[in-house]
């Protein structure tokens, strides 16, 4: 039987990226021949190049040698590679307020990809993508895997997790042709294959809320404390804090009417902080590099749609605006 080629790219290939797209390149199957590329900063791209990448997943190591990457558009196109093979999927993998910049720059890619696969926090992310390109070949994926990329060319899964899949705009033409099945199917079966084990859901954009609820509990507060995760959960008044702004998030998906499960969220957010005791949230991280942080996609977001609601959110905006003063500090 002959191996059916896919060839996959991620644009922003950091360490969410590099985690997936290492693990699907690092793939040894009779059945598929996958062609990984990245597209990321070029001191990443030297190293992968050069060196392959390597995954450190509890101190065990190891390296995946088969990687191409490239700084940019540009530096791809002149490459000796085959222009007219499009890609089967594109990850978007940059951060939440590089979207509409990645989205133009590798527009010419994106028009002629078959899916388009968003994996990044936040909520709304579908939104703003689907007013540049076709939004009935969106795929959106929403994990808890944990990655770090503390030198290039080296990324730490600092973390498994849950891994879900889901189209948030789905088209009865494609629908009634299987086409989503089709690309359903691939995905679940290439990222099992990658150790990676995945579920389906019909309603994507309520596992992205559910996550992001987590997220509007923990990532400010340790961002502006420097707290660990755990070490949050020991201040009354954090806890507190952390509860107030899920509630105020609850509150504005209820009014949106996103259906929820019925879990506690605010005891989940509770629970998560205390299994990540000693971890460094993305934003805090992004803090102590002194990069931009993902706050108008989380808390950000609540107070966004709290305004279009004609409502306050006083936490979350309070959380917002420090968050914002820190980044220009």
């Amino acid at each position: 039987m002959d191996q059916k080629k896919i060839k996959i790219g991620f644009i922003g290939a950091g360490s969410i990226g590099s985690l997936f797209g290492g693990y699907l390149a690092a793939i040894q199957s009779k059945n598929y021949l996958l062609e990984v590329i990245f597209f990321c900063k070029e001191d990443h791209a030297k190293m992968l190049n050069k060196n392959g990448l390597k995954i450190d997943l509890k101190g065990s190591v190891r390296i995946v040698d088969n990687i191409k990457a490239f700084k940019n558009l540009e530096d791809y196109f002149n490459s000796q590679m085959d222009k007219s093979n499009g890609f089967d999927f594109i990850f978007l993998t940059t951060k939440t307020y590089d979207i509409e910049n990645a989205l133009f720059q590798y527009m010419d890619l994106i028009e002629e990809c078959k899916w388009l696969v968003i994996l990044q926090n936040g909520i709304g992310n579908e939104d703003n993508i689907k007013k540049y390109c076709d939004k009935t070949k969106l795929v959106r994926i929403i994990t808890s895997h944990g990655a770090l990329l503390k030198n290039p060319g080296y990324v730490y899964h600092k973390g498994t997790g849950f891994t879900y899949i889901g189209f948030p705009f789905q088209d009865l033409k494609k629908l009634s042709r299987g086409e989503y099945q089709d690309a359903r199917y691939l995905l679940e079966t290439i990222l099992k294959l990658a150790g990676i084990e995945s579920s389906f859901v019909e309603n994507i954009i309520e596992k992205s809320w559910e996550k992001a609820f987590i997220n509007i509990g923990i990532n400010a507060l340790g961002a502006l404390t420097r707290l660990k995760n755990g070490r949050l959960l020991e201040s009354k008044g954090l806890r507190r804090i952390m509860a107030e702004a899920v509630k105020e998030a609850l509150k504005i998906a209820e009014l949106k009417e996103i259906e929820l499960s019925n879990e506690d969220f605010i005891e989940l957010t509770f629970s998560v902080a205390k299994e990540t005791y000693n971890n460094k949230n993305s934003m805090l991280q992004d803090v102590i590099k002194g990069k931009k942080t993902e706050i108008d996609f989380m808390n950000g977001k609540i107070v966004e749609y709290a305004r279009e609601l004609g409502l306050e959110v006083p936490i979350n905006e309070i959380l917002t605006n420090l968050i914002k003063g820190l980044e220009e500090s």
